[in-house]
C-alpha cells in the first residue's frame, strides 16, 4: 500500500518540484501510504516540513530501477555538489570497500556548493592502522574508474584510524564530521 516516487535534483543536488516514477533517475525520495504519518502526532512542523501534497519527503537520495525497486544512495543533506553534477555517497562508499584494504569508507564533498570536490575518506580492517600509500590510492581511484566511470572525480583519498559515528545509531557513519575532518586536514590544520 505505499507508493514511491522521486524529485529529481537540479544541478547542485537540491530537489526540484516535480516527482517522478522514471527509471535511473536520482532524487529526493517520496514516499505515500495511509499509515505514512501515524508517528507524527503532534509533530506538526516536523509533518510540515515532510509534506509535498499527499508524499512524505524522507530526505533520502535514491532512484528507481526497471523493476521498480528503490536504491537508497544517502542523505539530501550528504550529496556532493560537483562542477559535474550531484553525486551520491553510497555506491561510491560500497565500490571502496570492496577493496581487501578498506574497511570502511566515507565520500565527502570539501568546498563550495557547486564546485564541491570529492573526498575520500577510509579504514583499514579492524585493529591494523591502513598504510595508505599513493600506490593504493591509485588503486582506489582506478577501481572507481573501472566500476563507476569518469564521472566520479577523486580529488584526494585520506585515512582515518576510525570514522566518527552518528551517536543516535552507532553505525552510521557522520559524513558531516568526515567532511569537516578533511576540510581541515586539506588546508593543513590537522595532521
Amino acid at each position: 500500500g505505499v507508493e514511491l516516487a522521486v524529485c529529481p535534483l537540479d544541478s547542485l543536488g537540491r530537489p526540484l518540484g516535480a516527482r517522478t516514477t522514471e527509471a535511473d533517475v536520482t532524487g529526493e525520495i517520496l514516499v505515500r501510504g495511509d499509515h505514512i504519518r501515524d508517528g507524527y502526532d503532534g509533530l506538526w512542523a516536523t509533518e510540515y516540513r515532510a509534506s509535498d501534497e499527499g508524499w512524505h519527503r524522507t530526505g533520502d537520495v535514491g532512484h528507481l530501477d526497471a523493476a521498480g525497486r528503490l536504491w537508497v544512495e544517502g542523505r539530501l543533506a550528504h550529496v556532493i555538489s560537483t562542477a559535474l553534477g550531484p553525486i551520491t555517497p553510497v555506491g561510491i562508499e560500497q565500490r571502496v570497500q570492496e577493496l581487501d584494504f578498506v574497511d570502511l569508507a566515507a565520500a565527502v564533498g570539501i568546498g563550495p556548493v557547486g564546485c564541491q570536490q570529492l573526498v575520500l575518506v577510509v579504514t583499514g580492517a579492524p585493529g591494523r592502522d591502513l598504510l595508505l600509500d599513493s600506490e593504493r590510492t591509485a588503486m582506489v581511484r582506478e577501481h572507481l574508474l573501472a566500476r563507476l566511470g569518469s564521472r566520479v572525480p577523486v580529488a584526494a583519498v585520506l585515512r582515518r584510524s576510525q570514522m566518527p559515528v552518528d551517536i543516535r545509531h552507532n553505525s552510521k557513519i557522520d559524513r558531516r564530521s568526515v567532511a569537516e575532518w578533511a576540510a581541515e586536514v586539506l588546508a593543513g590544520a590537522v595532521r
